[in-house]
């Protein structure tokens, strides 16, 4: 009897739980409505209507509930946008640009809260405020802006500093482009956050008028925390002789930790037409905290001094750093680089014109057991030797200085001809089931290696 009395509890409790989210669902829905905002004709004493729309996105802002669309007219709006207002699963507030709408920016201090189609572009030197799109909060969604001459990172999912409070998780930063933004493409921290189809280049060291502060150098992306997806990105062009790159270390992707499980895909590191010094494709270093579990598969990497450079600076190992199905192309010393003990995996690796007839592919302590290395492949396209110091190649299973048989890597295709010597020579990674393009792994009787799979 007293089973069946808490049986009854339950189900009751259930049932008004059910009829609740049912009412809050039908009232969101019911009570979404589009506020329109026009900087030349409105007025913030208007109705946010279509007629009487408001003149700042901020007055929309600071009245805005879940399910709302903030519908903001072109023209200039020279204010930044303070959102403290969430929304709600499945029920995003919504601030998107229609036409070509030029704001300060945005500070996001809230969840489910998306920021589409807007210029973004500020000379204010005050942290938060110089940031193109900063956010603190979940499930926020940055998507298709154009950010460009910030004096500070174009976007930054911020993450540490107020530990005591929820972690910044489970946004999308999709779609943007970012052009001249000071020190940082995108920062990222905090959990399990997506980074997709974002297009980054030519950021500045110290934008000239701009702030000065600790830290400042010209890196792509810069990752911390745990969990995130860095997918299908492209960082290009961070020239160390722009005005105001003073002394920059160029990184395409850089972290000095806490960076842990974390996956970098179909992303294009791309620095030609520097002078290579000092830039990297990735830094990942451990000087402020643990870093493992760092996957890099079926990306591209050229153009660049160094490819991927592990490099142990605290007293804790770097572990699980999984290198697989990548290219590298015109690298001027080593492409892959362990400094200090570490462990993980080099393995289905295309490097094309890498090391100068000196560096091998891979460089890394002698006696070292903790890095799986094989299933490379090393070619030069002047058809010299590759180059052996620093490392045992070839390795079990490596191809080594034969023509790779790309379709046109001085084009930057390095999609396989029919008869490539990299088709079928790889060897199956379960965590690797597709290429650079999408396409399944294997297409033939093994996969291939590099970055891309022959699809016949």
């Amino acid at each position: 009897m007293e089973i069946m009395v808490g049986m009854d509890r339950e189900r009751k409790a259930f049932v008004r739980f059910t009829l609740a989210a049912a009412i809050l669902l039908f009232v969101t829905s019911a009570s979404a409505s589009t506020l329109y905002v026009d900087a030349r004709r409105g007025m913030d004493t208007n109705a946010a209507t279509r007629d009487a729309p408001l003149k700042t996105i901020q007055r929309a802002a600071d009245s805005s509930s879940p399910g709302d669309t903030v519908l903001v007219a072109a023209g200039s709006y020279t204010e930044r946008i303070h959102v403290t207002r969430s929304g709600a699963s499945g029920h995003s507030i919504t601030y998107q640009a229609s036409g070509k709408a030029e704001t300060g920016g945005f500070t996001v201090t809230a969840d489910y809260v998306r920021v589409e189609g807007f210029e973004i572009s500020s000379p204010s030197r005050l942290y938060e405020d110089n940031v193109g799109v900063y956010v603190r909060g979940q499930h926020n969604e940055i998507l298709n802006n154009y950010i460009h001459d910030i004096y500070n990172d174009g976007i930054v999912l911020a993450g540490r500093e107020r530990s005591s409070s929820r972690p910044t998780a489970y946004n999308v930063v999709k779609g943007n482009r970012i052009y001249r933004a000071g020190s940082s493409g995108i920062t990222v921290d905090g959990k399990e956050n997506l980074i997709e189809g974002n297009d980054i280049s030519h950021i500045i060291q110290y934008h000239p008028g701009g702030p000065v502060f600790d830290g400042a150098d010209a890196d792509g992306l810069r990752p911390f925390g745990t969990g995130h997806i860095f997918r299908n990105n492209r960082v290009h062009d961070i020239r160390s002789d722009e005005l105001g790159n003073l002394a920059p270390h160029i990184d395409c992707i850089e972290t000095w930790g806490p960076a842990t499980n974390m996956l970098f895909e179909q992303n294009v590191c791309d620095m030609e037409d520097t002078d290579y010094v000092p830039v990297q494709a990735a830094q990942i270093e451990n000087g402020s905290g643990m870093v493992n579990n760092i996957t890099f598969r079926n990306n591209v990497f050229m153009n660049v001094r160094v490819g991927i450079h592990v490099e142990k600076l605290a007293s804790s190992d770097i572990t699980s750093v999984q290198i697989a199905n990548n290219t590298f192309y015109r690298i001027t010393h080593q492409a892959i680089l362990f400094e200090g003990r570490s462990s993980g995996a080099v393995e289905n690796n295309a490097f094309y014109d890498v090391g100068s007839h000196e560096d091998s592919y891979v460089t890394m302590n002698p006696d070292s057991k903790e890095v799986v290395v094989g299933y490379n492949a090393q070619s030069m396209s002047d058809g010299r030797a590759p180059g052996t110091r620093g490392s045992h190649v070839p390795y079990p299973r490596d191809i080594w200085g034969v023509d790779l048989g790309f379709v046109n890597a001085a084009g930057k295709d390095f999609h396989l001809l029919p008869k490539s010597p990299l088709r079928d020579a790889g060897v199956p990674l379960k965590d690797v089931t597709t290429d650079f393009e999408g396409v399944p792994r294997p297409q033939g009787s093994a996969y291939d290696i590099g970055a891309y799979e022959h699809k016949p």
